[in-house]
């Protein structure tokens, strides 16, 4: 059997043949431009230097063995492995990834020790060093997270904790985004830690708490259109302690001037309160301070309640703004004797900008309530 090939036909395998060859050397990434790309970005701000020991690449996976970041400021970090999934090289400088891991991960500062069993940079950007200012438009990661974080120092008698870190980066417009979301689940703090100071120590053992397991999360977005910021949630939420919960909208906050730490003092001039909500949700912090403190006055936690209720017209007299005052003496007596919410509302008219206050805060405090019309409920 015998094969002839026309002129045209070994034109196309030999087109055919470079395509294949060139999409072949694409999609090896160069190892060592890979991994200094990536030292450059991390020394770009001149307070740290990076080094590491070597690089390689298998296939669109590019392994950097044992990065180190050593900080002027004091304080060096190791991963032993770094493993950047599908890099490709910007023509700005710098490469974008799928995936950049660095787990078991460790930071030592002194006698503080920082360590991590998981890291990950999903839909990563790696800037050019030109680019490493305030003001350039890069979404460096879609998703970041780390996990099992141990804090421990040697003048502690036990680590602190932390179940995971992660932040969440979406609504990119013109390179910047506009949504974000962190989140810190799991912060335990032993009780040994909480008792190391003396005056720490006797409210710890006298409010009986054994640790403090805490969450954290914030969760936000900015309107560029608007020049606003919506706080969806700022919540700290504590085991057998309570949920504190704020949240609002903002405006007058052009974006270069929140982006640029020169410029952060020029927004008192333009922001605005549109409005916002405080709220406590107690679960079971409340009951302890009440208790405690019924103790130390020879009562019972009944007796303290309507003692410190009875009290309350008085002692909020010095506000000098009577319409305030009854509303938190009224929400007050109500949540103390039965301790579930307390929320704390801002709902102006118009938004009110952020010097009206400071300037009320100078010249006439008591009306501040009246200006943001303040509301206090308990228990809704």
């Amino acid at each position: 059997m015998s094969f002839h090939f026309s002129g045209g036909a070994l034109r196309g395998l030999t087109l055919v043949s470079a395509l294949l060859l060139s999409t072949a050397a694409f999609a090896a990434p160069d190892a060592t431009k890979i991994a200094t790309s990536l030292v450059a970005a991390l020394q770009a701000k001149g307070d740290a230097k990076a080094t590491f020991d070597s690089a390689t690449a298998n296939g669109d996976v590019v392994t950097i063995t044992n990065l180190k970041v050593s900080s002027k400021e004091g304080g060096d970090a190791t991963v032993p492995s770094v493993v950047i999934t599908n890099p490709v090289e910007r023509t700005s400088g710098g490469f974008t990834a799928t995936s950049i891991a660095f787990d078991n991960g460790q930071m030592v500062d002194g006698e503080r020790t920082v360590t991590w069993a998981t890291g990950i940079s999903n839909d990563a950007i790696v800037p050019d060093p030109t680019e490493m200012h305030s003001t350039a438009k890069i979404t460096p990661f879609s998703h970041f997270a780390i996990t099992s974080i141990k804090a421990a120092d040697k003048t502690s008698p036990d680590p602190v904790t932390i179940g995971s870190v992660s932040i969440d980066l979406g609504n990119v417009v013109d390179g910047a985004p506009n949504e974000g979301k962190l989140a810190v689940t799991g912060i335990n703090i032993p009780g040994s830690v909480l008792r190391q100071d003396e005056q720490t120590k006797d409210w710890v053992d006298q409010l009986g708490y054994q640790e403090l397991t805490l969450d954290v999360a914030i969760d936000g977005s900015f309107d560029s259109s608007k020049d606003s910021l919506q706080i969806r949630t700022i919540t700290i939420d504590g085991k057998d302690v309570g949920k504190l919960a704020i949240n609002g909208d903002f405006g007058g906050l052009p974006r270069q001037k929140l982006q640029n730490p020169d410029q952060l003092k020029e927004l008192a001039s333009t922001a605005t309160i549109q409005n916002a909500t405080i709220r406590f949700d107690n679960a079971g912090i409340v009951q302890r301070v009440i208790e405690m403190q019924a103790k130390a006055m020879g009562a019972t936690s009944e007796q303290f309640v309507e003692q410190i209720s009875g009290a309350l017209p008085l002692l909020l007299s010095a506000l000098g703004n009577q319409g305030f005052q009854d509303k938190i003496a009224s929400a007050a007596s109500v949540f103390l004797k039965d301790p579930k919410s307390l929320t704390i509302t801002a709902t102006p008219g118009t938004p009110v900008p952020i010097m009206q206050i400071i300037g009320a805060a100078g010249t006439a405090p008591q009306t501040i309530p009246d200006i943001l019309s303040v509301g206090i409920a308990a228990n809704n």
